[in-house]
């Protein structure tokens, strides 16, 4: 299969668009190719089953629902968040991130991730301040750093939803403290890499 400009973040865009799913709001493997097609992706069948296959072994718990509306869906919930089609493509500005910037964080299902909440403190560009009020609510503790940063001290699970938030937020996020939380997050990405070596 030919190389496509983001099919490093193939996996990561195939969680945003499994987030918007539910019970009863599933989607197929021709949408979940076609989204992905919109994004500059060229993917098989067989890769979307191996990207599937390793979400499940990070806690998110895919299912298959048959009949005529049947397709893929987040278990746990029902009709999931709006989806790629009602609010846009799945980008930056996507559905998945609109619906979560309107409600708090939520907690999903996780197998071989920390269950419990932790403190972790980020050190955060100022320009990325909406996105982390929105994500994290506002009863965070934020603090003022030097020009331009700030610091944001949250409770929230070491586990993929987390870890797919930070990854979309870049260079303007960092784990600050603990030390272990940062060393996590790196395997974690080690981990995806890992799945695409030699692409």
């Amino acid at each position: 299969m030919a190389k496509s400009y983001n099919q490093k973040g193939k996996i990561l865009y195939l969680e945003r668009i499994l987030q918007g799913t539910g019970e009863n709001h599933t989607v197929s493997m021709q949408e979940i190719l076609d989204e992905l097609t919109e994004q500059g992706i060229s993917a098989e069948r067989k890769s979307i089953y191996d990207d599937m296959e390793v979400l499940r072994l990070f806690g998110m718990d895919i299912r298959y629902k048959r009949g005529k509306s049947g397709g893929y869906y987040l278990a746990g919930k029902a009709n999931g968040q709006a989806s790629a089609n009602e609010q846009g493509t799945v980008d930056g500005q996507c559905a998945v991130k609109e619906q979560r910037e309107a409600e708090p964080v939520r907690v999903i299902e996780r197998k071989q991730f920390q269950k419990e909440e932790k403190q972790i403190k980020l050190l955060c560009e100022e320009a990325a301040r909406p996105q982390v009020q929105r994500w994290f609510g506002p009863q965070v503790q934020y603090k003022e750093k030097e020009f331009g940063y700030f610091t944001a001290v949250v409770q929230t699970a070491e586990d993929p939803e987390f870890y797919g938030w930070l990854t979309r937020m870049g260079k303007s996020v960092h784990i600050a403290k603990p030390k272990k939380a940062g060393q996590a997050y790196r395997d974690y990405l080690k981990s995806l890499a890992r799945e695409y070596k030699g692409i």
